[in-house]
């Protein structure tokens, strides 16, 4: 039998890839064994005992959020027709003709009261965009994965991008292995979810998280290292920890810290590569792990 030289160094090529997927594909399949989750509660247990494990991101979220209570006081005055561009006034001349037009203090406090959830209704209306945004690119890269047409694009403010995203991955992406993985650390206590996993143009391996967000929060570097790190058990070393944040809007404030002075920029797909630290990142998730499960202890007790 002639065997064909030129395929053979193609298989050969390909080979470590095969390999890295089938050993990658094996171990989530064993982290999935382990631990249960429930969808409704967003909650993960331990097969073993029942035991409630911490969640990959109810971790990072200890991490202090300086800028949060200065954006909900902001969303609140933003409601009553704050601008940060001085010349914006339409809101707050209708705000105005709305309090003046108040005839006792319980129509004037119900207008307060709006303005006191502005921030909460953002928040929400923000995460259910994502969240329809996060499902088309989970179903996106499942077809992908099994050679299948794509979903329709949505409509509307998700599509440009989503279009932005596909953009990337066709210049980045040279294999998706998992989308929507749970994995877990049963020893360690925790468990989550990870967005998808690939191997990028230049060979090596990712892990990548998406975010339909305005800024890359510092915390997602720990995020990301808490899901590299369910992997090391299994030998496998992954490579890249990528972060991908998604604009739902044309554009975005800019602060000019030289002029005081806010102006509009374009909002654009937005890549950061967390490639280093990784083992200080990873040490530091697990230092944050015991005061998750005192948390949880403490939330438990005042219920």
């Amino acid at each position: 039998m002639k065997i064909d030289l030129k395929k053979l160094a193609e298989i050969e090529q390909y080979m470590p890839i095969i390999v890295l997927k089938q050993n990658i594909q094996n171990a989530v399949l064993d982290m999935m064994g382990k631990v249960l989750f429930d969808e409704g509660k967003h909650t993960y247990t331990r097969v073993s005992d029942g035991k409630l494990l911490a969640g990959v991101t109810s971790v990072t979220s200890l991490v202090p959020k300086e800028w949060l209570a200065a954006w909900g006081a902001k969303e609140s005055v933003k409601f009553l027709g704050f601008s940060d561009f001085p010349e914006d006034v339409e809101i707050a001349e209708t705000m105005l003709k709305k309090i003046k037009a108040c005839k006792t203090i319980k129509q004037y406090v119900a207008i307060l009261k709006e303005a006191k959830g502005a921030a909460f209704r953002k928040s929400k209306d923000a995460m259910l965009d994502g969240k329809i945004g996060h499902d088309w690119i989970e179903r996106y890269i499942k077809t992908q994965m099994r050679g299948e047409k794509a979903p329709d694009m949505p409509e509307g403010m998700l599509e440009r991008p989503l279009k932005q995203f596909l953009e990337w991955e066709k210049k980045n992406i040279k294999l998706w292995l998992l989308s929507e993985a749970r994995v877990c650390d049963p020893e360690r206590e925790y468990a989550g979810t990870l967005d998808a996993m690939a191997i990028m143009n230049d060979g090596s391996s990712a892990i990548i998280d998406y975010k339909f967000a305005s800024h890359i929060s510092d915390e997602y570097s720990l995020q990301l290292a808490g899901y590299v790190a369910t992997f090391e058990k299994y030998g496998i070393k992954i490579d890249k920890r990528i972060i991908v944040r998604l604009p739902k809007t044309l554009e975005i404030p800019e602060w000019n810290p030289k002029t005081y002075k806010y102006k509009m920029i374009e909002n654009n797909i937005e890549i950061m590569n967390f490639d280093k630290n990784y083992e200080f990142d990873r040490d530091t998730f697990y230092s944050a792990l015991p005061v998750r499960k005192w948390v949880n202890f403490a939330q438990k007790k005042s219920n």
